[in-house]
């Protein structure tokens, strides 16, 4: 595990990126690796001495087994865990760490680093400094002298810094001090300072004398930790030479046990006591080794076989070192056991599993044997060929060679022997007599069965369990027979021949496959060194891109120079062995792909039949690329994909399906589909999956139960996977809609409640589609206009607007249609009852995709205010034409009462005159009442209208 030798915590840069603003810090442990001392998560300089008490418990156990693990098989490390923080609360760690390696392989320290990931998918940045680190430990672990190692390091240690370019890494004898932009670390060696580590900035940004991060400081530490730690003087002389020997069993790749050898009274082996395993027979035990040291040797390995303790006192007895396999018959596996006696009570047993190379030389064995068999086949098929195409031949000098050669063809040509009848004549190999190990085809001419070809074995073969024949064989004796019947149909009958001839040429002519005849062309030590082109048909000659005639006669090297080289050696081998062979080649003038079939037909010439698999060849390729397309997928889906077996077993899973459930892979490839599924929801679960395994795809939404105990919706869609073979394989997509479904039972609630306020509103309410015309209006309707919403649904709304108000209505419309709102829009409406509804309405648009698709109308009955508006109205007209009659009858008085006025002053009669003035003065008064009363009701009514309240 990590040490705490290194720590770094996070930088405090606020224009870093995210990812780099994670706390980090790099550690270097011990070659055993010594548990670490974590800083605290959060950036808090606090160093915790008792960090494993400060684990989760969850965690503790599991951690612990995984770094023994993998220090003991010395693979790099790779753990996430939780950790209680500064804050009380647990931070999730993310730790990376390789092994340090000096050039004998030793292992001399850990390096790694630790990110605190809590809250954050894990970041890609630290890859950066984990990757120098293991780029320097290769280099260190490659061996090379002080200096060449220096050299390297100096030239990959910028790639763990955040701008490489800008950085110069030097190593140097002595002292070096720090400064500006400047990283000094000391390399130590032991007891002397083997040099310093100087890391510059180039570029030093101004108001800041130190431009590097944290954990760059501690990855400069920590290269030159490893730098001492390999050059350090060899410890190994101070080390006895015991423990050099235990060192070296503990870490062979072998199994090793170290026996204490049992004796009798005479001095004779009497059994075996384990007193040491190492590592790798730890592992194949499963057990660790203190609890197998001690105990007696059948207790502890209780496996092991009868040969293998026959070998144990053999060796225990003579002290001769002994080699030798031996197999379980319990398990099936094959070791290779090392036995030998370095001390008289001592007995060492080194065992090397040697099952998957058996198991390969045994496939390599049956693959030989059935390529011998082939090509035995093909070679007796080659020779008969020879014995039929042989110019002027007869009937029975083919019959007779035939039957010679065949024995040679079937697996044990020794013990065979052949014999060909054709109407009644006999044609035998030596040898032959009749015996029970036989089997014939029959030859037929011309329709006929004239004849057979019969092998047999003249004794029984070991291992043939009733069959003594390959099915190879049997295929080889009917074309041999197949082959006679057509021969002896060629030479009986020459009219038969011409026809047959005119047919084969038609075939080779017209056949899918190229056919080129060569005639071997050799020097004078006879070696082959070019083909000259004998015969081949129009699709060969297509191959070659001339006229047949053209090439009849041509050299092959002369035509495609470019192929002499490789084409000499493969065509030559042929032509010398007679052994034919298959390959496939690409033709270089245009880049096509052929599947040869090459062999000797006869001694000095060369066939070769071509099929053009170019588009095979294409269509490897695109299944190779849609394999790696469907691998892309699969990894960076957002969507969670497994592949479950029939069983209900998942066998791979994507990081989206991990990040869903919170299991890690190993635990998720130990469980069942169905264990994913919350309780309640598990009824139907195996119907589901054999639905599916039936061919039918399926989509279901279910619940389901994380690691951490969080109930999950997801949508699971199921299809088979044809080509997993019989049976299939089920492939698995997995969407979380948990959010969708809360939020589709909140529009669900939503849209209740709206429907209830709707449905008790005093106000007309309804929906109108351009499509669908009213798809909701609420119960309001029937009070305001007398039809029942039964009567509206499915109607347009214009159909009920009074003519009138149509202008008004379509104008409202128009804004609808650009997507603005519309309010305080009067219209009248069209009662059941014949009466109008003077309706202010306002309006919403519905839009769906960016497009109005409809209209949300709240209407209000507003007709006895309108009604109430024109009485007004009317009363403040009448008033105002009063007023303005007032005002002209007070002009018609004041004339007659000056001229009464000025009558009065002429009258004799004082108190008459008085009287008069008295009267005219008090009319004046009230006309003078009548002219401030309609001058007020005038500034009242300009008034109104300013405010238009009339």
């Amino acid at each position: 595990m990590p040490s705490s030798d290194f720590t770094a915590t996070a930088p405090e840069k606020r224009d870093l990126p995210a990812d780099e603003a994670i706390p980090c810090r790099i550690w270097i442990g011990g070659p055993n690796g010594v548990a670490p001392a974590l800083r605290e998560t959060v950036l808090e300089d606090r160093y915790d001495p008792v960090w494993a008490g400060n684990l989760h418990p969850g965690d503790a156990e599991a951690m612990s087994a995984r770094w023994e693990r993998r220090s003991d098989a010395g693979v790099p490390w790779r753990c996430n865990y939780r950790i209680l923080g500064a804050d009380g609360e647990y931070r999730t760690i993310a730790s990376r760490g390789i092994p340090v390696r000096d050039a004998a392989g030793r292992i001399v320290l850990w390096a790694g680093v630790d990110l605190d990931i809590t809250g954050r998918d894990e970041p890609c940045w630290q890859a950066r400094e984990l990757c120098t680190l293991s780029a320097i430990a290769r280099a260190i672990e490659g061996g090379g002298d002080t200096d060449e190692i220096f050299r390297e390091t100096a030239a990959l240690l910028p790639r763990g810094f955040r701008h490489p370019g800008e950085v110069s890494v030097r190593i140097e004898p002595g002292t070096a001090v720090p400064g500006p932009g400047r990283i000094v670390a000391g390399i130590d060696a032991g007891e002397r300072t083997a040099g310093q580590i100087v890391v510059e900035c180039r570029r030093v940004p101004e108001g800041t004398d130190d431009p590097f991060l944290p954990q760059e400081h501690a990855l400069v530490r920590a290269v030159a930790m490893m730098l001492g730690a390999v050059i350090a003087p060899a410890h190994g002389k101070a080390v006895s030479s015991e423990h050099q020997y235990r060192l070296l069993f503990d870490q062979m790749p072998d199994a090793g046990l170290l026996l204490e050898i049992f004796r009798d009274a005479p001095g004779n082996p009497a059994g075996f006591r384990v007193v040491w395993i190492n590592r790798k027979a730890a592992e194949s035990l499963g057990h660790p080794r203190e609890e197998v040291a001690g105990k007696d040797l059948a207790t502890a390995v209780p496996a092991i076989g009868p040969a293998a303790l026959d070998l144990f006192y053999q060796v225990a007895a003579t002290g001769r070192t002994v080699h030798r396999e031996v197999s379980s018959p319990d398990t099936g596996f094959f070791y290779e056991l090392k036995v030998y006696r370095p001390q008289h009570d001592r007995l060492v047993v080194i065992a090397e599993d040697v099952t998957d190379r058996r198991r390969a030389e045994e496939m390599l064995r049956e693959q030989r044997v059935a390529l011998d068999n082939r090509v035995r086949e093909l070679a007796t098929l080659y020779a008969v060929s020879g014995v039929i195409e042989r110019p002027g031949v007869s009937v029975e000098e083919v019959l007779r060679d035939v039957a010679v050669i065949l024995p040679a063809g079937w697996l044990h040509p020794e013990d065979a022997a052949a014999r060909i009848v054709v109407d009644r004549r006999e044609y035998r190999s030596a040898g032959f007599v009749e015996s029970p190990w036989r089997q014939e085809s029959p030859i037929v001419v011309q329709g006929r069965i004239a004849g057979r070809v019969e092998v047999c074995y003249r004794h029984p073969q070991p291992g043939d369990e009733g069959a003594p024949f390959l099915i190879g064989e049997r295929r080889l004796i009917d074309a041999v027979a197949g082959r006679l019947g057509r021969v002896i149909e060629r030479i009986r009958g020459e009219d038969a021949l011409g026809r047959s001839e005119e047919k084969y040429r038609l075939l080779f002519e017209r056949m899918l496959e190229s056919y080129t005849l060569y005639e071997v062309i050799r020097d004078d030590d006879g070696n082959p060194v070019d083909y000259r082109i004998s015969e081949l048909n129009e699709k060969a000659a297509e191959v070659f891109g001339r006229d047949r005639e053209e090439l009849i006669g041509q050299r092959l090297f002369d035509i495609f120079p470019t192929i002499a080289k490789g084409a000499c050696a493969l065509y030559g081998e042929v032509a010398k062995t007679g052994i034919p062979m298959q390959r496939r080649l690409q033709e270089p003038r245009t880049g096509r792909w052929y599947d040869l079939q090459i062999y000797r037909p006869q001694v000095g010439m060369l066939a070769v039949t071509g099929q053009d698999i170019t588009e095979q060849k294409k269509a490897e390729l695109a299944l190779r690329e849609s394999e790696e397309r469907f691998r892309g997928i699969f990894e960076q889906a957002g969507t969670g994909i497994a592949l479950i077996d029939p069983n209900g077993r998942i066998m791979e899973a994507n990081p989206a399906l991990v990040r869903m459930f919170g299991y890690d892979e190993d635990e998720l490839y130990a469980m069942r589909s169905y264990d994913l599924i919350y309780p309640p929801d598990r009824e139907g679960a195996d119907s589901l999956h054999r639905q599916t395994a039936l061919g039918k795809g399926v989509r279901r939404e279910k619940r389901y139960l994380t690691k951490d105990g969080r109930i999950i919706w997801g949508r699971l869609t199921t299809s088979l996977l044809h080509d997993s073979g019989e049976g299939g394989l089920v492939i698995a997509m997995l969407e979380d809609i948990t959010d969708w479904r809360e939020m589709q039972n909140a529009l669900a609630e939503n849209e209740e409640r709206f429907r209830q306020i709707a449905q008790r509103s005093f106000d007309m309410i309804y929906t109108c589609y351009h499509d669908r015309g009213i798809t909701y209006i609420s119960p309001a309707v029937t009070r305001i206009l007398g039809y029942t919403p039964d009567e509206f649904v499915g109607r347009g709304c214009h159909d009920y607007v009074v003519p009138s108000s149509l202008p008004v209505w379509e104008e409202g419309q128009k804004k609808i249609a650009r997507g603005e709102p519309v309010e305080g829009l009067e219209v009248e409406f069209r009662r059941k009852d014949g009466s109008v509804a003077f309706l202010e309405l306002n309006e919403s648009p519905i839009v769906e995709d960016g497009r109005v698709v409809g209209v949300q109308i709240v209407g209000r009955d507003v007709s006895d205010r309108a009604r109430y508006e024109d009485m007004r109205m009317q009363a403040f007209y009448q008033i105002e034409q009063n007023i303005e009659q007032f005002a002209v009858l007070a002009d018609h008085i004041r004339l007659p009462l000056q001229v009464i006025l000025g009558m009065a002053d002429l009258a004799d009669d004082e108190a008459t005159s008085t009287t008069i003035r008295e009267q005219v003065e008090r009319i004046n008064a009230i006309v003078k009442q009548l002219d401030e009363g309609w001058v007020e009701s005038r500034d009242i009514r300009e008034f109104l209208r300013r405010n238009e309240l009339v």
